[in-house]
């Protein structure tokens, strides 16, 4: 195997094709996997939209590689819907990605509530505003494994697997599992 093929497919040329020219809106763009994220999509060629609450930690790799330069960089609350619909509107995505949310398991049990208004009412309120946006094609929720029940069965879970948790931080992403389902049907 050659380093950006897969047999004839050059994977290089088909992400900078599908990518190129699309309005991208990313949530939690500050954040690790955010950045990284929208690092590629800028170089793909994409039209980069980010909205997420600031920066998770000092430094962090959004602020060292000055992407606030290079794509358009929004900061607000996912608990703001008259913001994330505003951004969203400016945006006009053909594509969004949901990154942003209280990611940590440990916060989620000294600060519940926030964790749940931010990874329930966030989801809902994005949700809610992709549902006036006129090019919105695809929209991709990250949520995590920990909306899953535990087993200990060492095998990788499914989405079939039964839905389970025992803090506030998995509740609230399998609560955002359950919205974005309700949403697309």
């Amino acid at each position: 195997m050659h380093p950006g093929k897969i047999g004839k497919m050059n994977i290089e040329d088909t992400f900078h094709r599908i990518f190129k020219n699309k309005n991208i809106f990313i949530t939690g763009h500050t954040g690790f996997i955010g950045t990284w994220l929208s690092l590629w999509l800028n170089i793909l060629g994409a039209n980069v939209t980010g909205y997420s609450l600031g920066y998770p930690t000092k430094p962090s790799l959004f602020e060292i590689i000055s992407l606030e330069n290079e794509i358009n960089h929004n900061q607000g609350n996912l608990q703001d819907l008259h913001k994330v619909s505003q951004c969203l509107e400016d945006c006009n995505p053909d594509i969004i990605l949901h990154f942003g949310a209280q990611a940590l398991v440990r916060k989620s049990y000294e600060e519940p509530l926030d964790t749940l208004n931010t990874n329930i009412i966030g989801t809902a309120n994005l949700l809610e505003s992709v549902r006036y946006c006129k090019n919105a094609k695809v929209l991709v929720n990250m949520t995590s494994d920990k909306c899953y029940d535990n087993t200990h069965s060492n095998k990788p879970h499914s989405e079939n697997d039964p839905m389970g948790g025992f803090d506030p931080y998995s509740a609230s992403k399998g609560a955002s599992e359950l919205i974005t389902s309700s949403y697309r049907n």
